[in-house]
């Protein structure tokens, strides 16, 4: 679906949609952030109520069906119903009162059932297609959002005989229903394990200072995403092996039986709309368009890097070996991480814990603001007592550096709490829009999990988390900097290119010149030393094929999910997908799947982390080779990919940003191999 009408859970893009009633805040992005349960309830039903009664006029109308009568109500419709439910549905992911989650999740599903249901409506469908045949859509925007939206409708159930369509409608009213109860799951798991002091050694003293304590002097250890990193630096083997399997369990079994229930709606879904399976469905309207493309993809690249990623993995048994003095060690799931730990501080003596200290929170984030500031000419100025939903959440004003024009707002919520949306990701949360009376300006949101500080001492950041920040932060300027007059169009781009954007700017944070200006030793303010830069440049892709052979497992296993029919073992597959794709086999009595967010929201979509980053690796190319930080090319890809949005397809825009078609050369390079598919 390619409207805001549908909450998606996805990790780097996840949208909120909706809409309200007229927000009563000051805030200077027009938000209420501060809305409370009953709000919430009462301002969802009668917006959605507002919203039908504008779709159905449109339908009643008697005027001829044109773009002005049919497509531009329709869009403003949507449009309005997303910007004025904002926090409706975003509470869901920060509010600390659960009330007012539980309230905003009720809207959620609301919304949902109210798109499922108005898209397949056949009257409306019928408007819009007599609206398309008009020619009455004259501008490249308006050509593109009468496509979409028709695609939409179709692709909704509207075409299908009554007992269909209504069987469609139920059935994914169930399905985002699942998915919310699946992110649910997994927001609210307490899950912890206990460490006695000897087993967090090698931990950091700032990180077990986070911890827990118990009387009797162990730690608590809460498991999710901010704590994940713990298993690289425990020396304790047993520590890092409760860490290991607890989480991989979070979700349980709860979230395994909806993962199934949900695949097999799917399945049905597909077969309503005359589909095999589900992932032949979604990849219809993909860059990608088959399955049978998406596995080759996949199968090709695993098949050229799967022995060197065997050789990557027995170095770090070998490590094992030598570390506990057994040449017969078994490299296990939990040792992985800290062997390729240890690789890094000794054979490329990249120590991660001397790295950390020089990323302090904010210095990081005011660096990353710098560098986006010369490469886009965007200005950033913090809001000085913000509104926004919780004092420690960041505001920024985004300006154009050469106008001074307002851009939009951005807001920054990067330490974990109770109850908040436990990933690392992006929410476009209003999109840019042009209306009657000037422009709607975009707001976005990025919510992290980065560690606390510990006593005395700022939060201290991995060189992998300001990688994840400089990643967001791509998802975030593309929100922000999108020019396409309509929220359709300038809300994000196709989902297998979506990636691609932000995929690219992370080659920016292992570039020297970066690193320098990025980093700042939070007690004596140098910059990363010339040798440090070095080392973990030279470090860059250690190990990169065996976690690579990873993402081609993930993206094989959600594809294998949604081809093989509706009844699937999750845990049987993915435990054959990983022994066949990669080096490792799975841990026995775990459940991974049950914490794979992006099988609500990605699904049959995750290879497009790796089919965007061969697009992201050859726009790099063009920064490669005319200036890192140049503005000239920065202009150009402001322009060029990220103002357009989803007006043109992505190869369109590659084409004019290059000046050439997109090439997989430089992805390909990575691994030091040529495009497998051309040598079969």
């Amino acid at each position: 679906m390619i409207h805001r009408f549908l909450i998606s859970s996805a990790l780097c893009v996840a949208a909120a949609a909706a809409f309200a009633l007229p927000a009563a805040a000051a805030a200077p992005d027009g938000v209420d952030w501060h809305l409370t349960a009953a709000q919430i309830k009462a301002s969802c039903a009668a917006v959605i109520k507002q919203t039908d009664a504008r779709v159905n006029a449109i339908v009643r109308a008697r005027s001829p069906r044109t773009f002005a009568t049919v497509v531009l109500p329709l869009e403003n419709a949507s449009s309005d119903l997303n910007d004025k439910l904002v926090y409706q549905t975003f509470a869901y992911y920060v509010a600390t009162d659960k009330a007012v989650r539980d309230a905003s999740s009720d809207c959620q599903n609301d919304v949902s059932a109210y798109f499922n249901e108005v898209t397949a409506r056949p009257a409306l469908e019928q408007a819009v297609a007599a609206a398309s045949k008009s020619g009455t859509a004259k501008s490249v925007y308006d050509k593109k959002l009468t496509a979409l939206w028709l695609t939409t409708l179709k692709r909704s159930g509207a075409g299908l005989a009554p007992a269909a369509r209504a069987e469609f409608v139920k059935l994914s009213n169930q399905l985002s229903q699942l998915g919310i109860d699946f992110s649910t799951n997994l927001t609210n798991d307490k899950t912890t394990i206990t460490l006695t002091p000897a087993q967090t050694a090698g931990i950091p003293a700032d990180i077990v200072a986070s911890f827990g304590k118990n009387a009797d002097g162990t730690y608590v250890v809460k498991v999710n995403e901010s704590t994940a990193g713990i298993t690289a630096y425990a020396t304790d083997e047993s520590a890092r092996k409760a860490f290991s399997i607890a989480y991989s369990n979070r979700g349980g079994q709860a979230n395994v039986a909806i993962l199934e229930k949900a695949i097999a709606i799917r399945d049905r879904l597909a077969h309503l709309m005359g589909y095999e399976n589900w992932a032949a469905y979604v990849l219809a309207d993909r860059m990608a368009g088959s399955p049978a493309r998406v596995f080759k993809f996949l199968d090709n690249l695993d098949a050229a890097i799967l022995p060197k990623a065997r050789a990557e993995f027995e170095n770090l048994r070998q490590l094992k070996a030598k570390d506990t003095g057994n040449p017969d060690a078994v490299l296990n799931a939990w040792d992985v991480s800290h062997y390729d730990h240890i690789l890094n501080k000794t054979q490329y003596a990249v120590d991660t814990d001397a790295i950390r200290q020089y990323f302090p929170v904010q210095h990081t984030i005011d660096a990353v603001l710098n560098i986006y500031h010369t490469l886009l000419t965007i200005d950033f100025k913090q809001v000085k007592n913000s509104d926004a939903w919780l004092p420690e959440v960041l505001e920024y004003k985004v300006t154009d550096g050469k106008t001074g024009k307002l851009l939009g707002y951005t807001y920054f919520d990067l330490f974990p709490r109770d109850g908040k949306f436990e990933h690392f990701a992006n929410w476009p949360l209003l999109p840019y829009r042009k209306t009657a009376d000037g422009s709607r300006v975009p707001v976005a949101a990025i919510l992290g999990n980065w560690p606390k500080p510990g006593p005395g001492q700022p939060a201290l950041l991995t060189h992998d988390d300001v990688v994840t920040f400089f990643h967001e932060f791509g998802h975030n300027l593309a929100a922000l900097l999108a020019t396409a007059p309509y929220e359709t169009l300038s809300g994000g781009f196709r989902q297998d290119f979506v990636e691609a954007p932000s995929q690219m700017l992370e080659n920016f944070v292992w570039q020297p010149s970066v690193l320098k200006q990025i980093s700042s030793n939070w007690k004596t303010g140098a910059p990363l030393p010339d040798d440090l830069i070095a080392k973990m440049t030279a470090a860059k892709y250690v190990d990169y094929a065996y976690f690579t052979t990873r993402q081609i497992q993930y993206a094989t296993v959600d594809m294998d999910y949604h081809t093989m029919g509706p009844h699937v073992d999750t845990t049987a597959v993915w435990a054959k997908v990983q022994s066949e794709t990669t080096p490792l086999s799975m841990v026995p009595g775990t459940l991974p799947q049950a914490s794979f967010g992006h099988l609500f929201g990605y699904d049959a979509g995750y290879y497009g982390y790796l089919w965007s980053l061969v697009y992201a690796q050859d726009m790099f190319t063009a920064f490669q080779k005319g200036g890192i930080e140049s503005p000239v090319v920065g202009a150009r890809y402001r322009t060029d990919i990220l103002q357009p949005a989803r007006t043109y397809e992505p190869d369109a825009e590659i084409l004019k940003f290059l000046g050439r078609p997109m090439s997989p050369d430089a992805f390909y390079a990575i691994f030091g191999i040529t495009d497998p598919s051309k040598s079969k």
